[in-house]
């Protein structure tokens, strides 16, 4: 059974109603989450039942080990992940045997998380776990859960392997979300070529996330990557203490008796823009002085202690406001008057916050577009387009780092590279090497309520990402909901299913990848039901840069079919490794792995991974087979990151990322500390860091060569031809880009020393014969700039059509390829065997070329820049590129269409 319906609507109750009941009845429970944060949601949710029959324990990479032999023995309800069940619980089978013997249910939540690469070896770790089921007599009934799956039977069936039911019908109550799509402003400083740059989203981020928390909003913002995340927070934090210091200079903290703190350390103190801490009768009667001319912090409400009995004085121009109401504890006597009430984005507070007072208007609502729906049935949603910042006097904020942790790629000069040196291939962890450090978090929960300080007003924002201890990211999820934390920035490592009631807005620091994500995403706020906002922050790509300016790719559409491929060789192999390994393969467990698990088991053979008898196949090496997979990564051992000082470990990196993330002369962050990377020793798997504070940030630059191994599928595309098949792409990292933090200013492009890398897999390419592209030449067209400017835009465009992130998927194009003879273009997956992003470029190819040909044309540019063609981490610092030339070789190659 799959259930596929929207944030909020039950899915959690759906299953745990007959989860309960068959542990009640003796039975067993295993579930699956592909976070962390999940399963101890879960594990809070159903130890607040306080049923005493019911065993539930987490089973994961933060289990002591003493606990564990525990939770093998006596729970009767597993929460777990897809890494400890694929290297822990299935190789020891034996020790599980009587909770095995028991099962009645696997519950696989947000299962939509299970795309791409990262998918296709969860498909086949299920089939092992059915394997090892039916060893032991039992059935379970496969349970998944998704509030975005396009086509939920047929991802259900894919992912088990087992025939699918699928509810998908949403009658849940809702509160309404207004999606707002913003785009920086463009900014006086020019990129490579002269083009021009836009404001970076994760300033902008930052400044949203500092002036909602003032406005007394609880808001996650969720940023592309660890080191994006960290960088928001730090950024936030110092607008917020800026702030602070004028509040304490303006409005002095009254005197007022203050309880000691027996535990002896100072209480977190309540914010005091804050409409939800309690008043104390010292505050009753406090009188606000009135200030001696304009308050210069944005968005901020009277809080309980600046209240008095009679009317507060009326600000001169109070700055723009979220349209924040205030509480009844924020009430006098009479209602402040506002003289100029500035534009607003329309956010309604919570029922609790409307208790007996009177809606304030807006005279300058901001501008809106129409109400749209999107996926999630029932809900209403508000596209507003805010093409310039409405926000006056913002002050530049810290450079965007690009993105995630495994690469964006461009073209015979670009490939996968990243810009995220913090950044894992994933915030969906699983079992992990946590970092030897003591958290940097300098909050904590309150032991009793205090008086307000000013001081303390930074102190509520945080930062939240895979990568921290155990203990820190369950004390940071508590104090989101508690209310003392009242901003987060996150990765995505929250975005699936963490159940933090009371959040009011969410925002969206770049495109997220896919639909499902925005959805998944803007579904964390108004999760009780109360109005909510979410507000998209288009980075300087092409393909943020189309959205907001066609809203319609976004509303109104399916979420995007979910890609995966369990019949990859490269999954499939190690994966009937694994299983044998387990319980040696019989000719009857051949069905079960799918129709191509005989030709795989015979390359098995002949490499001697494993060995044929009479009685089936079987494991016979003393290495652990279940390390020949590695779920999340690309292959390979990870890089250790280490403090070269004190040899302290900070994390880990997997080892193709590794050469984008930690040459020698990137910077890391971790935790807000700022490291430079002295060495990479690829051979001793050792990148030593020393702490540094540059103000620049790096960027990784590779070049690309691809040939072709076999077409597998061909038809005409206009005058030229559209190709899928088997590609081998051999990249090279070749420098790094220094770029100034705060401005995105260019300081130069230093040269790297490390080897080639080599990888097969699957390409979608098209030509055009030297008939259809005369013409252009002799119009004077650098048909190799527009041809390179037409892979870039369109590495850009593929994730709205597939579910892939864009550090999936490389590109390569030239103007005379050796394979073909012909002007061609490739994009390619970034996984070895192909993830199946390709193939989906391949189906849908007509409509993904039209949008891309209308993300440049749509753009206001003249010679091009990072909003269409241009990319960071071109090998070729983005020369040549021809903006003209693409549009017009796009409109010959779609002539037909």
């Amino acid at each position: 059974m799959i259930i596929s319906t929207g944030t909020a609507s039950g899915k959690s109750l759906a299953y745990l109603t007959p989860a309960v009941a068959s542990c009640l009845d003796g039975g067993t429970i295993l579930y699956l989450t592909p976070t962390k944060a999940l399963a101890a949601d879960q594990l809070r949710g159903l130890r607040e039942l306080r049923i005493t029959q019911l065993r539930a324990a987490c089973f994961d990479g933060d289990t002591p080990f003493e606990e564990r032999t525990w939770v093998r023995k006596h729970a009767n309800y597993v929460l777990t992940n897809p890494d400890m069940l694929h290297r822990s619980i299935l190789p020891r089978h034996a020790q599980w045997s009587s909770f095995f013997r028991r099962l009645r249910m696997v519950v696989v939540d947000e299962c939509h998380g299970y795309r791409g690469v990262f998918g296709s070896h969860v498909a086949q770790i299920l089939r092992r776990l059915r394997r090892v089921c039916a060893r032991y007599g039992s059935r379970p009934t496969f349970l998944l859960a998704s509030a975005t799956a396009s086509e939920p039977g047929a991802f259900g069936m894919r992912l088990t392997g087992l025939e699918m039911d699928e509810v998908t019908v949403d009658s849940s109550p809702k509160g309404s979300t207004t999606i707002a799509l913003w785009e920086p402003p463009l900014t006086e400083l020019r990129g490579e070529g002269g083009a021009p740059v836009r404001r970076t989203a994760t300033a902008e981020a930052a400044d949203l996330l500092a002036d909602l928390v003032l406005a007394d909003v609880r808001t996650l913002a969720f940023v592309r990557s660890r080191r994006g995340a960290e960088t928001v927070a730090l950024t936030a934090r110092a607008k917020l203490a800026d702030v602070a210091f004028s509040l304490s200079t303006r409005h002095p903290r009254p005197a007022t008796r203050h309880q000691p703190n027996t535990a002896g350390t100072p209480p977190l103190e309540p914010d005091p823009t804050s409409s939800h801490q309690p008043r104390t009768a010292e505050q009753a009667t406090t009188t606000q002085p009135a200030p001696l001319e304009k308050d210069p912090t944005p968005n901020h409400q009277p809080g309980p202690a600046e209240q008095a009995t009679t009317t507060q004085p009326a600000p001169l121009n109070p700055a723009p406001t979220l349209n924040h109401q205030p509480g009844a504890a924020e009430q006098a006597t009479t209602q402040p008057a506002l003289l100029n009430p500035a534009p607003t984005l329309n956010l309604q507070p919570g029922t609790a916050e409307l208790a007996n007072t009177t809606p304030s208007t807006s005279l300058e609502p901001a501008p809106t577009a129409s109400r749209q729906s999107p996926a999630e049935p029932g809900r209403t949603t508000q596209a507003a387009l805010l093409e310039k910042d409405p926000t006056p006097n913002r002050q530049p904020g810290t450079e965007e780092p690009a993105a995630p942790a495994t690469p964006e790629p461009s073209r015979t000069t670009s490939g996968l590279s990243t810009t995220d040196p913090a950044a894992g291939t994933s915030e969906h962890e699983g079992p992990a090497i946590e970092p030897a450090s003591e958290s940097s978090l300098t909050w904590a929960l309150p032991d009793a309520p205090a008086q307000p300080d000013w001081s303390d007003l930074p102190n509520k924002i945080a930062a939240y990402r895979a990568g921290y201890l155990a203990e820190d990211r369950r004390l940071l999820e508590k104090a989101l909901r508690s209310g003392t934390i009242m901003g987060l920035a996150t990765t995505n490592a929250l975005e699936l299913g963490v159940d933090v009631s009371g959040l009011d807005a969410v925002l969206i620091a770049g495109w997220p990848g896919t639909r499902a994500s925005l959805w998944q995403q803007a579904g964390r706020a108004g999760r009780d039901g109360q109005d909510a906002l979410a507000v998209l922050i288009a980075r300087d790509d092409p393909l943020d840069t189309y959205l907001v300016h066609h809203p319609q790719a976004l509303f109104g559409q399916p979420v995007e079919a979910i890609v995966l491929d369990p019949d990859n060789p490269y999954v499939l192999g190690p994966h009937l490794c694994a299983a044998a390994a387990e319980i040696p393969l019989t000719d009857d467990d051949l069905p079960i792995f799918g129709t191509t698990t005989s030709t795989v088991l015979d390359d098995l053979v002949s490499q001697g991974l494993l060995r044929r008898r009479p009685a089936g196949w079987f494991w016979t090496k003393r290495e652990r087979a279940t390390d020949l997979a590695d779920i999340r990564g690309g292959g390979g051992a990870p890089i250790q990151v280490v403090e070269s000082s004190t040899g302290r470990l900070l994390g880990s990196v997997d080892e193709p990322s590794a050469h984008t993330t930690v040459h020698t002369g990137a910077v890391y962050i971790h935790q807000g500390e700022t490291f430079l990377v002295e060495l990479l020793d690829l051979e001793a798997g050792v990148a030593l860091v020393s702490s540094a504070t540059p103000d620049f940030t790096t960027f990784a630059r590779d070049i690309t060569d691809i040939s072709i191994l076999a077409t597998q599928r061909s038809h005409p595309l206009g005058p030229g031809t559209l190709h899928f098949g088997e590609v081998e792409v051999t990249r090279q990292v070749v420098s790094y880009l220094k770029r100034r933090l705060q401005s995105g200013e260019m300081l130069g492009d230093e040269p790297l020393d490390l080897p080639p890398r080599t990888l097969r897999t699957r390409a979608v390419w098209w030509t055009l014969p030297a008939s259809a592209v005369a013409p252009l030449a002799e119009a004077g067209i650098d048909l190799g700039g527009a041809a390179h400017a037409a892979e870039h835009a369109s590495i850009g465009l593929l994730p709205l059509f597939a579910t892939c992130d864009r550090w999936d998927i490389g590109g390569v194009s030239t103007e005379l390829h050796a394979d073909t003879g012909l002007l061609t273009v490739f994009v390619y997956d970034g996984h070895e065997g192909g993830a199946g992003f390709a193939e989906r470029g391949y189906a849908r190819a007509a409509d993904w070329l039209t949008a891309t040909r209308e993300a440049i044309t749509s753009c206001e540019c003249e010679r091009g820049c990072p909003s269409c063609i241009q990319s960071p981490k071109c090998g070729n610092g983005n020369e040549p590129l021809d903006k003209r030339g693409a549009v017009r070789l796009l409109n010959t190659l779609l002539s037909s269409q």
